[in-house]
């Protein structure tokens, strides 16, 4: 039976995990697969249909619960209180991680758009540099702590650093193959890149991801403490 720190945990992964990756997702989802526009500026302004209800409506609602879960919890429920901060905190290194070899991509071009400006451009439907900027790097950031809080509570704190780097590469391996499998990456450049630049974009990906994996990982180990050595299902439910 569900009790309040199975619902808090539960509201977690819900508003600091999946309500904010789907923003991208189903935002171009919306263009590429139901409005029929794949490529270029217009599938941008189709995704941003879709993506600016849902970032005032949904995310931006998500995001004020999970301040006030975090607030609630630091008094009456620590540990899920610790894991929500080391996550927050194992994302923004996540970020900065994936940051470091992205920016071979985009200088080399082998990525066909800057990713935090993608989102800007998506959210906002503007033109202007600093609020693409800014709502940009705000959405990818969201994107890599909604990683780290997957993290944290999916594997708390391991054995030992190894074990954190596995599982942090795991985690990371297996969104490098929803991306390169869904949208909007596949419809822009097909499975894997096959249609753009074959195999850089991939390798290149699949560096960033496990890298920032590994990052992640470490970071969580680190931050976590004995107690919270629990994996998510026996967290939930209280067990040993």
């Amino acid at each position: 039976m569900l009790n309040k720190k199975n619902i808090l945990t539960l509201l977690v992964l819900f508003t600091g995990g999946f309500v904010p990756i789907q923003l991208v997702t189903l935002s171009f989802w919306y263009s590429q697969y139901y409005k029929g526009e794949t490529l270029g500026p217009k599938m941008v302004i189709t995704a941003h249909e879709f993506a600016l209800p849902y970032f005032l409506y949904i995310l931006i609602p998500s995001l004020i619960a999970l301040v006030g879960i975090m607030i609630y919890s630091k008094k009456h429920y620590p540990d899920i209180f610790r894991r929500m901060k080391a996550g927050i905190i194992a994302g923004i290194i996540l970020t900065l991680a994936l940051d470091v070899v992205r920016q071979n991509g985009v200088i080399n071009g082998w990525l066909p758009q800057d990713v935090p400006m993608q989102f800007g451009k998506m959210v906002t439907g503007s033109q202007n540099f600093t609020s693409i900027f800014l709502v940009g790097l705000l959405v990818h950031f969201l994107n890599g702590i909604n990683f780290g809080i997957l993290y944290t509570f999916l594997f708390g704190k391991m054995k030992n650093y190894k074990m954190a780097i596995i599982a942090g590469a795991l985690l990371l391996f297996a969104i490098e193959i929803g991306m390169m499998t869904g949208p909007p990456m596949a419809k822009m450049v097909g499975p894997f890149g096959v249609n753009w630049a074959w195999p850089q974009l991939f390798l290149l990906t699949l560096s960033a991801h496990i890298f920032s994996g590994i990052a992640c990982g470490l970071t969580a180990q680190f931050l976590l403490k004995e107690e919270d050595k629990q994996w998510l299902l026996p967290f939930i439910l209280g067990k040993k």
